[in-house]
């Protein structure tokens, strides 16, 4: 059997679909040598650099030069774009049984706030129901895809994504870690990710607001490069901002971290708060879309605007050790459903019966 992965341009900067999509590839062609695991990126072409507008070459490079690059590939058994949003590929694609993952589809849950209806998004998305089969990362996605498209609903199969198993819960040499990374070994630190409107960063900065009124020898820590931080410019010697890191560097960063704090609006799954659980690190977080999919009763849930909720559920953490080994090996135990093998397992199971339905 023979599987071809579709990924992102390397100047989509999705790191989340690039790191779903690695992951596919890398751990199926180390664990099932009796399939061949391809995959193809697309190039900028010649034509996208002459456009001088980014958001003008980009859309031409998705909609235009993508298809053409993608139909002098050879046949193959099974095709898997492992992003939603280039689902118009479906009918360029040369293969006999094709597949499509969809995470979020942020893009329509927010178009009021936006003021801006997705119309080529809507165009890729159109196309769902032409796969053979779509999968959904949450149950929560599954829903928004039935409200949004008119992919009919025995086409979509959800199942929930995994983090590597990088990500797990050995020991590391915390001053070592501190001490590359530049950041002090005494302080209690806790994580925030993203940098995009619905992960919420001004409830995270409201929340660390307060927290530094009941101890000073908090630091907020944050994955993703230069934070913004317009009204908050007072709290910026209470957070280290990172760059984005190597995935395998990540867990670290998890491990010298006491919390995740993740008051996101909106997740189609949240792989922070997956990866957070696997590093053994507990997490107070917003209790919205497919969130609680993800951290059931592990995690410290609340409404994504209630600071004060925040708050308290960090203090008691930081101040009552048998509470946060509690949080932490439930988090630890929650993750075992994410099982890795057993997510690949599925997926290339369901790869075959498709093959085998279509001989």
């Amino acid at each position: 059997m023979q599987i071809r992965y579709y990924l992102n341009f390397k100047e989509d900067k999705r790191i989340s679909m690039d790191a779903y999509a690695n992951s596919l590839i890398e751990y199926q062609k180390n664990n099932y040598k009796e399939v061949d695991v391809q995959s193809f990126r697309p190039k900028i072409d010649i034509f996208s650099h002459l456009l001088y507008f980014e958001k003008i070459k980009m859309r031409y490079a998705r909609y235009i030069s993508y298809p053409k690059q993608i139909k002098k590939l050879p046949a193959t058994d099974i095709s898997h774009v492992c992003d939603h949003q280039y689902a118009h590929l479906y009918s360029v694609i040369n293969s006999k049984i094709k597949f499509v993952t969809v995470h979020d589809l942020v893009p329509f849950v927010f178009y009021k706030k936006t003021g801006k209806w997705p119309h080529l998004l809507s165009h890729s998305l159109s196309k769902l129901k032409y796969f053979n089969r779509v999968f959904a990362v949450s149950e929560n996605t599954k829903s928004d895809i039935l409200k949004y498209t008119d992919c009919p609903e025995d086409k979509i199969k959800v199942i929930l994504e995994t983090v590597e198993d990088f990500f797990d819960n050995s020991a590391i040499d915390k001053t070592e870690i501190c001490k590359k990374y530049n950041l002090p070994i005494n302080k209690k630190k806790i994580l925030i990710t993203g940098n995009v409107f619905y992960k919420n960063t001004n409830t995270s900065f409201l929340t660390l607001e307060k927290l530094i009124k009941k101890d000073q020898d908090i630091l907020f820590v944050r994955l993703g490069g230069v934070l913004n931080m317009d009204g908050f410019e007072h709290l910026s010697k209470y957070i280290k901002c990172l760059p984005f890191l190597k995935r395998r560097e990540i867990p670290n960063i998890y491990k010298i971290c006491k919390i995740l704090l993740f008051p996101s609006t909106y997740e189609g799954f949240g792989r922070p708060l997956l990866e957070a659980m696997q590093c053994g690190t507990p997490i107070v977080c917003s209790n919205n879309s497919a969130i609680p999919e993800v951290v059931g009763d592990a995690a410290l849930k609340s409404d994504c605007y209630d600071v004060d909720s925040f708050v308290k559920n960090i203090v008691n953490l930081l101040t009552d050790e048998k509470f946060y080994l509690l949080k932490r090996n439930e988090g630890l135990e929650r993750a075992k459903i994410f099982n890795l093998k057993n997510f690949h397992d599925k997926l290339i199971n369901i790869y075959s019966t498709e093959i085998n339905n279509f001989i």
